[in-house]
């Protein structure tokens, strides 16, 4: 298995990354087929109902997503043991696997972790594009509204920070070895000294990537906590979003009522408008 496919290294972990990802995307499109519509945007591949538990279902009641769950979980896991390799035969750390096991971690809490903590598969998201959304959404307002997860406060830091610090580093790296036509290519000591008399500090070349890991790394990690406490630790706080004189119920209804709040304010503002057009 110790192979190249040109300049591409594929190793034992690449066959299986291989095998994981086509049959996943062959049980995809299998899922997809007994579905009501090849609507790329409407395509719901669900968990199975919560009764099942964590046991295994019938592959048209939520089966057909567990299976797809083991391939991709295969399939993330042998990619990042590829990548193992490839850092193991260059010589190099094995920062990059690190990092990319992190997206991993992100993706099992949401499939893996969190359903058993809470008893059932079914707590699991769905696989479409419109459905995860409306997952996502009725999820952040059943526990409290995510607004309010001190997890999610944390990971939106990380998240901000993180464009933040790498815009600051692409534009300054930019901004040096491009200086304009005619003009000498600056070196890393003028980068160094435009923060130095920018802000008094200079993180240096190496220290702002090991900062870049450092809060992207903590954005993945911190994103993965937020919706693994949601529901096991973290409940219903019982909030009004902020909304003077609201009242809000509890559960997956308060989803249902923040919408239909934002749609008779979007239609005050448009008969007003029509009022003030006539």
């Amino acid at each position: 298995f110790d192979f190249w496919v040109g300049p591409f290294y594929v190793g034992f972990f690449g066959v299986m990354t291989i095998f994981f990802a086509s049959v996943g995307t062959g049980l995809i499109l299998w899922a997809a087929a007994l579905g009501p519509t090849w609507n790329i945007w409407q395509i719901n591949i669900s968990p199975p109902p919560v009764e099942y538990g964590l046991a295994f279902a019938p592959l048209k009641e939520g089966g057909l997503w567990q299976l797809i769950t083991i391939c991709a979980i295969g399939a993330f896991s042998s990619w990042a043991l590829r990548q193992v390799e490839i850092s193991r035969k260059l010589g190099m750390g094995y920062h990059v696997p690190i990092a990319f096991s992190f997206a991993t971690f992100a993706y099992v809490t949401l499939v893996v972790i969190r359903p058993v903590a809470l008893g059932a598969w079914a707590h699991g998201f769905p696989y479409g594009i419109w459905t995860h959304l409306d997952w996502v959404s009725t999820i952040g307002y059943q526990y409290g509204n995510f607004h309010y997860n001190p997890a999610h406060m944390i990971a939106i830091t990380f998240f901000f920070t993180t464009t933040l610090a790498l815009a600051l580093h692409g534009g300054l790296i930019l901004s040096a070895t491009n200086p304009g036509k005619g003009k000498q290519v600056k070196t890393p000591e003028h980068e160094d000294t435009f923060f130095r008399d920018a802000i008094g500090y200079s993180i240096g070349t190496l220290g702002i990537h090991r900062l870049g890991l450092f809060l992207a790394l903590n954005a993945g990690f911190w994103s993965a906590v937020c919706i693994l406490i949601s529901g096991p630790i973290w409940t219903d706080r019982g909030s009004t979003g902020g909304i003077t004189g609201a009242t809000f119920p509890s559960g997956a209804d308060r989803g249902i009522t923040t919408w239909r709040l934002i749609k008779i304010s979007t239609h005050k503002c448009r008969s007003a408008d029509r009022r003030s057009s006539a």
